[in-house]
């Protein structure tokens, strides 16, 4: 009950943050032209791959060393994990400012010392804020991470809408102002919600941390290449669409990922939610394996249907773009993969991060990273974007099996993965009719036969779940006769 509470508390606010987003891309889509649209990608993409490096991998350190320490320590140890991504951030700021011309003309196809100034704000702000918001998230504060996600989209979506109106119209600098200050409006709120716990902290600056430097660094050091790697492979598609088409086609790929980041919201929140709790359960309990199993069966069985009726819908949801994103509807059905093999992953994956193997992340992302390239090349050349996202949809499911065998390598758990394959291989086929076909009613049949069939391989989950319902219900109805 801990744990469904837990959930829901994270569930809540990313259903805002979901209804906010989705206004966003309502709105955004209809103010702003995919070639535009395509250069703020650009500076949101490469931002994400430097960022990526920056953090040193020092943030999955903190992670994986919070409960080795005392309460009144854990500040101390985000201190000691900030400090030299946040030098290595300034640094690399400097650099990219004596080379400003080259860089801004890469990201929007014009030299601006404006935007190079921009990025390296950005730049910043992601470091800073991946560092507090992990803070929050591993003190499991459900409803501040909640509200400081809400805040940052708010702040984005309400700065761009003043800034088309009143400054720059539908140009990139439109979106990449408003996204820029968002990131330190959350920086901000973070540290004034934390203010008591860092007030706390310096009170016990004399006491000892159990990590070292040295410790944090073995561990993190081979997620700065995994990392890096991972999202090089999230962005591989961007960079060749860039090379091999133009900002145009980035911008509609843009307007097809606006649709999966909707979907992306559910990862995010079972993410935000769950990996603290599994660390939880591995210190208090490592040999209990039933507890994995059973939360990969609803989430397997969870993320399947939704995909299905995503799909079923694509034809509906695609309205809520502006009108120069309608041919996204045949591009977004394979990017769908990256959330729903994302998030089934992160059950399977664990095994992993208890036995501090994080090398193997390393050889999952470069695998993945290599295909994705391979696959982009040969079918961005003859479908265009839509070759980009049956390529990453392809290398989504590649991340999860290879996650899946290596985890179970170094911590065996007996999943259910003969019967997820059949339901992907199933779920494969509609969404390879969705890339090339509007939805008929032949489409729908097809779709509702597989909802029937995944239902029926996943029986046992589908009654779990409505014997939990069936029993809700009758305590509440106990509850109002009583």
């Amino acid at each position: 009950m801990n744990l469904l509470k837990t959930f829901s508390k994270y569930a809540v606010g990313s259903l805002v943050t979901l209804v906010v987003g989705f206004l966003s891309t309502m709105i955004l889509t209809r103010l702003i032209s995919t070639e535009e649209m395509g250069k703020y990608s650009m500076f949101i993409t490469v931002g994400g791959l430097v960022s990526s490096f920056l953090y040193l991998g020092l943030d999955q350190s903190y992670v994986r060393f919070y409960y080795d320490e005392d309460e009144h320590s854990r500040v101390m140890l985000l201190k000691k994990c900030m400090v030299f991504p946040m030098l290595l951030t300034a640094g690399a700021s400097v650099l990219l400012l004596l080379f400003s011309d080259l860089f801004s003309e890469y990201l929007v196809g014009e030299p601006s010392f404006v935007i190079t100034i921009l990025f390296c704000i950005y730049l910043l702000g992601l470091v800073a804020d991946r560092f507090l918001l992990m803070k929050v998230r591993m003190a499991q504060k459900a409803v501040v991470y909640s509200v400081l996600n809400i805040l940052r989209k708010l702040a984005y979506l309400l700065l761009a809408i003043l800034l088309f109106y009143l400054a720059f119209g539908g140009k990139s600098i439109t979106l990449i102002l408003p996204v820029t200050i968002a990131e330190i409006v959350v920086i901000l709120g973070a540290v004034y919600v934390e203010k008591d716990s860092f007030r706390s902290a310096r009170k016990a600056q004399s006491k000892e941390l159990k990590t070292d430097r040295d410790q944090l660094l073995r561990y993190g050091i081979p997620f700065i290449f995994s990392t890096t790697i991972t999202i090089i492979f999230h962005s591989t598609d961007k960079f060749m669409l860039k090379e091999l088409t133009d900002y145009d086609q980035i911008g509609l790929y843009t307007g097809a990922q606006n649709i999966v980041n909707l979907i992306s919201q559910v990862q995010t929140v079972f993410s935000t939610f769950w990996m603290p709790v599994a660390f939880e359960h591995f210190n208090k309990d490592p040999g209990d394996r039933q507890f994995y199993i059973r939360i990969n069966r609803l989430v397997s069985y969870g993320m399947l249907m939704l995909f299905v009726l995503v799909l079923l819908t694509k034809d509906i949801i695609i309205y809520f773009l502006g009108s120069d994103y309608r041919d996204a509807s045949f591009i977004f059905p394979f990017l769908a993969f990256m959330p729903i093999m994302y998030t089934v992953s992160e059950t399977t994956v664990l095994g992993i991060n208890f036995t501090k193997k994080s090398g193997y992340h390393v050889w999952i992302s470069l695998a993945c990273a290599v295909a994705n390239i391979i696959g982009n090349f040969f079918l961005i050349t003859r479908f265009g974007a839509v070759g980009a996202a049956i390529s990453t949809g392809i290398s989504y499911i590649l991340f999860f099996v290879l996650r899946t065998i290596l985890a179970n390598r170094v911590y065996p758990v007996k999943y259910s993965n003969g019967r997820f394959a059949l339901a992907c291989a199933l779920v494969s086929v509609l969404a390879t009719l969705a890339c090339f076909f509007h939805v008929t009613w032949w489409y729908l049949l097809t779709g509702v036969v597989i909802l029937a069939l995944i239902s029926l391989i996943y029986r046992d989950v589908l009654k779990e779940g409505i014997s939990f319902v069936k029993r809700r219900f009758l305590n509440k109805n106990k509850g109002k006769t009583q």
